[in-house]
């Protein structure tokens, strides 16, 4: 689960624009052109934390329904494409080569059952929110992690900077990571409270620990002299953290008390006229999941490196968020297809439902997923400006419609007592929210 950036398209706007200095996707394109080659267990550098700043910032509760401007959403579903793009023109717009030093035992790929629409009629609801708005407007908030304070970790990729909101508080405290390139993407938090993070136009894993308020860098390979571009993570049971490299097309997982990175090549689909290794998820029983932009998810087996695809119906499909259930089924959005999928292992069967629309356009902006305790499965929808909970017992979808008009919700998160926190970023407005359904 992640996002990154077009480096010619606006997030909050749509429009296309002229690159700069300081725009955070000039440092995606440098990164990609100029990051020397490297080995896959690099050094381990340490650097404390600069540049904190912190100030408190919190919105009232919003609870009524708005209508969307399309041009706003829309143009976040293209950023999707962002660094893609630069590695395509840097290659001529041929794929990378991989290497074969963890290569996958790679089983055929599975076909697809597709499904239509939900038969229960949607249900629209004014979410119960309560907004804290950020000191620093449009400030580009990627996918949050919660810890088990309540505190809400997210990067800010247009500032360059590591954020906390403080729920209780509201207090904002902003950090800035060495050598940043305004890529931080996915965050997650250990079980000792550390703070990880991908970032991908410096091309490292990031580790910042709040007690001493020090940073870790974990560098990883280059490949063709170009950044292997890291964008999801995810802690497994075991504690190891595992991550997509969207540039090398590897799953990488990293041990953290060793520091040792091991990766595995991933097979790339055949039938997707182009598909980027993307989003990721891990069950109980050690397997892990991953998704492309590009009509299929797989399945890794880290101990033997099988590997297993599923195609969906759509070859083009863009998946571009995963989360596992109770029962060890892998749930993901469809980024632009508007439709929200499901594979279940036991029988290899992928089921994907187009989700109702709640507005003149079809649903499309389809982001972050995660699943509850009680089964429900909750999406950040940008077409409905809505979060999304759809109950697979009963085929139920119920739109939780924001009140901020264009809110742009994108990434989602869990805390302890079963909150849903999500990240906004309307413009100019970017806001954390969170609702207790």
């Amino acid at each position: 689960m992640g996002g990154i950036r077009n480096p010619d398209v606006d997030k909050r706007t749509g429009k296309r624009a002229a690159i700069t200095r300081n725009d955070s996707s000039s440092h995606i394109a440098e990164a990609a052109r100029s990051v020397r080659r490297g080995g896959q267990r690099a050094p381990v550098s340490d650097d404390v934390g600069a540049e904190r700043t912190e100030s408190v910032a919190e919105g009232p509760a919003k609870g009524s329904s708005t209508s969307i401007r399309r041009d706003t959403w829309f143009g976040l579903g293209m950023l999707a494409l962002g660094v893609i793009t630069v590695f395509i023109l840097s290659h001529g717009g041929s794929s990378f080569g991989s290497s074969n030093r963890n290569a996958a035992i790679t089983r055929p790929i599975a076909t697809a059952t597709q499904s239509g629409s939900s038969a229960a009629q949607p249900r629209i609801i004014a979410a119960q929110e309560r907004v804290y708005s950020l000191p620093q407007p449009a400030a580009g908030l990627m996918q949050p992690a919660v810890d088990a304070q309540g505190n809400v970790w997210v990067g800010m990729m247009q500032t360059n900077q590591l954020a906390r909101l403080d729920s209780k508080t509201g207090a904002v405290t902003t950090w800035t990571p060495p050598n940043g390139k305004f890529g931080i993407m996915a965050t997650a938090v250990d079980a000792q409270g550390r703070v990880w993070f991908t970032e991908q136009n410096a091309n490292y894993i990031g580790r910042f620990d709040p007690a001493t308020q020090q940073f870790t860098t974990y560098p990883l390979e280059a490949v063709n002299g170009h950044a292997s571009a890291p964008q999801d993570l995810i802690f497994d049971k075991a504690g190891m953290l595992w991550f997509t490299e969207i540039g090398a097309t590897k799953i990488g997982r990293l041990d953290p008390t060793t520091g040792a990175i091991i990766t595995w090549d991933a097979p790339k689909p055949k039938s997707a006229s182009s598909a980027w290794l993307f989003s990721l998820t891990t069950l109980p029983d050690g397997s892990v999941w991953f998704g492309y932009l590009g009509g299929a998810l797989g399945r890794l087996d880290p101990i033997t490196g099988a590997t297993q695809l599923y195609a969906t119906g759509d070859a083009n499909a863009q998946l571009y968020a995963m989360a596992g259930d109770a029962q060890g089924r892998i749930w993901f959005t469809e980024l632009s297809q508007g439709k929200l999928g499901m594979l279940d292992p036991a029988t290899g069967k992928v089921t994907e439902i187009r989700v109702p629309t709640t507005t003149s356009a079809p649903a499309s902006g389809l982001y972050d997923i995660v699943t509850t305790r009680d089964g429900s499965v909750w999406f950040a929808d940008a077409s409905a400006n809505a979060l999304v909970r759809y109950t697979p017992q009963n085929g139920q979808f119920s739109f939780y419609q924001l009140a901020e008009p264009s809110s742009i919700p994108f990434g989602l998160a869990l805390d302890t007592t079963g909150a849903l926190w999500f990240t906004a970023d309307s413009n100019p407005n970017n806001y954390i929210g969170v609702i207790r359904p």
